[in-house]
C-alpha cells in the first residue's frame, strides 16, 4: 500500500506540483473531478505533501565577509516554492470544507545543510500570511557563508497537513584572493636592465626587494572565509630566484640585495681573469667579463585558489580548478638586474715616475738632434753603454721593471658599494697584463714584479688593468734607447794650437816661442762635435780631465800637473803659456806631453750601468815641440843699463816674461801650473814695464810702456830693422859676426849669473 501511495504522490507531483510551478495564477485555476479525487485520495492516505525546487538554482560569494543571505537582492534571489501556496486552492475549496475537522493556523519554515555537513540551519516558523507580506524577511534568515551545495527544503503546516518543497542551491565562491593594503608592488617594468652598479642603485633596489616581500607577504593576502586552498604553478604563478656575480640563478628565501649577497659578489671579484683568458681578445673578454658579474632578482607572486563550479546534479563529479583574477590587485613582479663593469669596480692611473720623467727629459736635452715634440709622460727615453744596438750584448739593453717606470695607485670607485672592510684594499681586485709591440700578453703583478728587457732602439708597451667584471684602464708608453757614438782621438791634435808671431814659424816639427818671449802660447779648443765623431748623431754629456808634462827634449819625464778639469761645458776655449825648461840654462828645445781622459755621462732613467769595457770614456794624447826662434842680438849699451840683467835674479818677470793668464813652467822633477792673480813686472829697468795682453789672448807680458830706437834689444812686431842702423854701420855689424858668434850672445831669458848679459863693444 506504501508503495502505491508514493506512485500517486509521484504522478500527483508531475501533473499537479510542477504544472503550478509553471503556471501563473494557479488558484484561480479548476481542477478536473479526477484531479480532486486523487488530491482527497493523497490526503486520506498520506498527511505530508511534497514539492521540488527548480534545477540549476545558484548563488556567489563574492565579499571577503562571505555574509551572503537567500532572498538578497541581485545576490541571491532566488524563486523559493511556497508549498502552502501551491496547494491552497485545492485546500480551501475541498479540504477545508470536507476534510478539515479541527483546522489550524497555516506556518512556513525554510531549512538549509551544507552537503557533507551536519549542521541544518533553519528559519524561525512564520505565519504564512507574515511570510507573503515579506517573504525576503524569512528568507533572510538563511545565511550561506561557505561555497558548496546546500539541501534547501520549505516546509508548510496547515490543514492538519505538512507540504514541504525540497531542493538543492550551489553557492560558488567568485571572491578571488588579493593583496591587500600593506604597502604597494614596486613598478619596476619600466626600469632599464640592468642598471650601473652604484650605491645609489643599490640603495633603490634594496627598497624593491623589500617592498615587493612586504606586500606580497602572506599576511597581506586578503581572501573570503572558507575558501578554497590557494594555488598556482610552481615557477609560473610563484617564484622568487636571484643571482650573483659568477654563479647561475637560484632560489632565494629572503633579500636578493642584503648585506651577505653583497660578501658573496665581493669574493668573486678577487678571481682573477687570467691566466686562462690570458690571451684573450679585449672585444671578447670584456663581454664575458661583464656577463659574469650580473646581480639580479626575479620574484613573481599571482594569487589563485582552487575553484569548485558546484552543480546540484546528483551524478555530476565537483571538478576544481586554480582560477584568479587579473582585474584586481593579484598579481606582483620584480625583474631587475645591477652590472657592475670594470671602470665601476675600482680606479686605477697610470702614470710614468716623475723621476723617469725628469730623466727622460735630461737624456732628451743631451742628443745633438732633439726630436721635437716628445711628451715625457707617454715616452721613457734611456742611454745605453753602446755604439750600436745589439740584442745579443747584455750591456746593449735596458733592463728594467715596470714598477720602477710606473706609478699604478689604485682605488675603489667612489660611488661603488665598497664594504667598509675592504676600502683599503683595492689592489686586492686589481689584475694586469702587459705586451710589447702587440706580441703575446704577459701577466703583471706589482707585488712579484719581474724585469723586462728592452734591446730594441723603441719598443711599445700598452699595460691593462682589469677586475673580475672588466677593464679598468689601458696605458700605453714607449722605452727608447739611445746609443752612445763612439769617442774618437781623431781630432785631438787639431784642439791644441800654438799661437805663433806671424812670418816665424818652427822646423823640424817643432814650434816658436812667442817672439821675444821665453814662452810659447798654446791654444785649447774643444766642442763636443769634435769628441762624439759625428755631429747629425745622438750624444750625451761630455767631460774632461786633461794633464801635461813638460821637459827638455830627450830628458826624464817630470811629474804632471793638471791643465782641464771640466765636466760640465759642452765647448772648452783657452789659452796657456808654455815656457821653455830653463834649468839652469834655457833648453834648445822644450816637450810637451798632454794627456786627456774624455768621460761622457749615462743619461739612465733608473740606476748607471757600468761596463768593464768602458765606452763612455777615451784617453787622448797630444805631444808638442817648442823652441826658441828669435835670432840673436847686439845691445850696445852698458850692461848695467840693461833691463834683462837688471831684473835677472828677480821675482817679478822681466821684460817679456809672462806676467798673466794660466802658464805652464817646469823644473827638473815637475811640471807646475802659474796663475798669477796680480799682474806684476820688474820695476829695475830705466823705463817702466807694464803687463800686456799678447796678441788677442789673455796671456800676459811685461813690456815697455815705450819702446826705445835706440837700442837693438827691442826689434818691431814686424822684424824691421832699426831706423838708426846706416849703411856704414850695417858694414861694421857684418865684419863682426863671426867674432860675435865666437864670443858670445846675450841671452833674452833669466840668468842666476849677470856676466852673461855682458856686450863686447865692437865699435
Amino acid at each position: 500500500m506504501r508503495a502505491a501511495t508514493a506512485l500517486l504522490v509521484v504522478v500527483v507531483f508531475y501533473t499537479f506540483v510542477v504544472g503550478a510551478l509553471s503556471i501563473d495564477g494557479f488558484e484561480n485555476s479548476t481542477l478536473s473531478m479526477t484531479q480532486k479525487t486523487e488530491i482527497l485520495f493523497m490526503a486520506e492516505d498520506d498527511p505530508d505533501l511534497f514539492c521540488s525546487w527548480q534545477n540549476g538554482l545558484w548563488c556567489n560569494l563574492d565579499t571577503a565577509a562571505n555574509n551572503l543571505k537567500l532572498g538578497e537582492v541581485n545576490k541571491c534571489e532566488l524563486p523559493v516554492p511556497d508549498p502552502l501556496k501551491i496547494f491552497d486552492n485545492d485546500f480551501t475549496r475541498f479540504a477545508r470544507s470536507f476534510l478539515l475537522k479541527n483546522p489550524k493556523p497555516q506556518y512556513i519554515q525554510i531549512t538549509s545543510t551544507k552537503r557533507g555537513s551536519s549542521t541544518t540551519l533553519s528559519t524561525k516558523q512564520t505565519l504564512w500570511s507574515q511570510y507573503l507580506a515579506n517573504p525576503a524577511l524569512v528568507q533572510s534568515e538563511i545565511k550561506f557563508d561557505a561555497p558548496g551545495l546546500y539541501d534547501v527544503e520549505t516546509i508548510g503546516t496547515g490543514y492538519n497537513h505538512k507540504a514541504v518543497c525540497t531542493g538543492c542551491v550551489a553557492i560558488f565562491d567568485k571572491f578571488r584572493p588579493r593583496f591587500g593594503s600593506s604597502g604597494s608592488c614596486p613598478l619596476t617594468a619600466g626600469i632599464a636592465n640592468p642598471q650601473r652598479l652604484t650605491k645609489t642603485t643599490l640603495a633603490a633596489f634594496q627598497s624593491y626587494d623589500t617592498d615587493y616581500r612586504a606586500y606580497t607577504a602572506d599576511t597581506n593576502v586578503v581572501n573570503n572565509a572558507n575558501s578554497d586552498v590557494l594555488c598556482g604553478v610552481s615557477g609560473v604563478d610563484k617564484f622568487a630566484r636571484f643571482k650573483l656575480f659568477y654563479e647561475s640563478e637560484k632560489d632565494c628565501t629572503g633579500s636578493c640585495f642584503d648585506d651577505a649577497a653583497i660578501a658573496t659578489n665581493m669574493a668573486k671579484l678577487k678571481s682573477t681573469p687570467f691566466p686562462n683568458a690570458l690571451q684573450t681578445p679585449f672585444a671578447l673578454l670584456e663581454a664575458a667579463l661583464n656577463a659574469q658579474c650580473m646581480w639580479c632578482c626575479r620574484k613573481t607572486r599571482k594569487l589563485k585558489e582552487q575553484f569548485t563550479p558546484y552543480d546540484c546534479s546528483a551524478y555530476s563529479s565537483q571538478v576544481s580548478s586554480c582560477v584568479g583574477d587579473t582585474a584586481i590587485p593579484s598579481t606582483c613582479s620584480i625583474d631587475v638586474c645591477l652590472q657592475a663593469k670594470g671602470a665601476d669596480v675600482v680606479t686605477t692611473t697610470v702614470a710614468i715616475k716623475n723621476t723617469i720623467q725628469t730623466a727622460t727629459t735630461a737624456v732628451l736635452n743631451t742628443l745633438t738632434n732633439k726630436p721635437a715634440g716628445i711628451d715625457a709622460t707617454k715616452n721613457v727615453y734611456y742611454t745605453i753603454p753602446c755604439s750600436s744596438f745589439d740584442k745579443f750584448n747584455a750591456k746593449c739593453r735596458y733592463t728594467v721593471k715596470l714598477l720602477e717606470l710606473l706609478d699604478v695607485p689604485t682605488a675603489f670607485v667612489t660611488s661603488f658599494p665598497t664594504p667598509s672592510s675592504e676600502s683599503t684594499n683595492s689592489k686586492n681586485y686589481v689584475f694586469w697584463r702587459y705586451n710589447t709591440d702587440g706580441s703575446t700578453f704577459v701577466k703583471w703583478d706589482p707585488l712579484a714584479d719581474t724585469a723586462i728587457s728592452f734591446v730594441d732602439a723603441s719598443t711599445t708597451v700598452v699595460l691593462e688593468a682589469w677586475t673580475a667584471c672588466g677593464r679598468v684602464n689601458q696605458f700605453s708608453f714607449s722605452v727608447n734607447l739611445v746609443v752612445q757614438n763612439a769617442l774618437t782621438c781623431s781630432k785631438f791634435d787639431s784642439m791644441w794650437n800654438f799661437i805663433e808671431k806671424y812670418g816665424i814659424q818652427g822646423g823640424e816639427g817643432a814650434y816658436c816661442a812667442y817672439e821675444g818671449s821665453d814662452f810659447a802660447i798654446l791654444k785649447f779648443d774643444m766642442a763636443v762635435a769634435d769628441v762624439l765623431g759625428q755631429a747629425d748623431s745622438t750624444g750625451a754629456s761630455t767631460g774632461v780631465k786633461c794633464d801635461i808634462m813638460v821637459k827638455e827634449t830627450g830628458a826624464a819625464d817630470t811629474q804632471v800637473v793638471t791643465l782641464v778639469d771640466d765636466q760640465i761645458s759642452s765647448r772648452i776655449s783657452k789659452n796657456y803659456g808654455v815656457e821653455l825648461v830653463n834649468n839652469p840654462t834655457t833648453a834648445q828645445k822644450t816637450t810637451g806631453v798632454i794627456h786627456c781622459k774624455f768621460t761622457r755621462a749615462i743619461q739612465s732613467n733608473t740606476r748607471v750601468q757600468t761596463s768593464t769595457t768602458n765606452v763612455n770614456s777615451i784617453d787622448c794624447r797630444h805631444t808638442f815641440t817648442i823652441t826658441d826662434c828669435d835670432k840673436p842680438e847686439l845691445n850696445c849699451g852698458k850692461k848695467e843699463d840693461m833691463c834683462s840683467v837688471r831684473c835677472a835674479g828677480d821675482p817679478a818677470p822681466g821684460v817679456y816674461e809672462a806676467c798673466g793668464g794660466s802658464i805652464v813652467a817646469s823644473s827638473a822633477t815637475n811640471t807646475f801650473l802659474k796663475t798669477p792673480t796680480v799682474p806684476t813686472c820688474c820695476n829695475k829697468c830705466n823705463k817702466p814695464l807694464v803687463c800686456t795682453s799678447v796678441s788677442t789672448t789673455d796671456i800676459k807680458r811685461c813690456e815697455h810702456s815705450s819702446i826705445s830706437v835706440l837700442k837693438l834689444e827691442t826689434a818691431t812686431m814686424a822684424g824691421s830693422e832699426p831706423n838708426f842702423m846706416t849703411t856704414t854701420n850695417m858694414a861694421l855689424l857684418a865684419a863682426t859676426i863671426t867674432l860675435f858668434a865666437v864670443v858670445g850672445f846675450t841671452l833674452k831669458h833669466r840668468a842666476n849669473d849677470i856676466e852673461q848679459g855682458d856686450c863686447y863693444r865692437l865699435l
